[in-house]
């Protein structure tokens, strides 16, 4: 199991930071995954009850998705202005296609 560090603290050094940030970047993956997962799943079957389950799931991950980019972007200041970036930069090329 992995250690977990209390981010908030003022006093946590440097390589506990980033060793914090890694764990995020890897978290948001593991539930991109999932959501993968699940979409598959959700297209591998017609049952109406196992696809309503699953897409409850599958939108509860999207939740953490977004806690987790949060989580990052608050010790990682930088990482939210390179999205922010990239979200304007593909709002542009959009623009541009109309």
């Amino acid at each position: 199991m992995r250690r977990m560090f209390n981010i908030y603290n003022n006093n946590m050094s440097q390589e506990s930071k980033l060793l914090t940030i890694q764990n995020c970047r890897e978290d948001i993956i593991g539930e991109l995954d999932a959501i993968i997962q699940y979409a598959n799943h959700y297209y591998a079957t017609e049952d109406l009850v196992t696809r309503a389950t699953i897409l409850d799931i599958m939108e509860e991950e999207k939740l953490h998705v977004g806690q987790l980019f949060g989580l990052l972007f608050s010790l990682d200041p930088t990482s939210k202005t390179q999205f922010e970036e990239g979200i304007k930069e593909f709002e542009e090329l959009k623009d541009k296609m109309k």
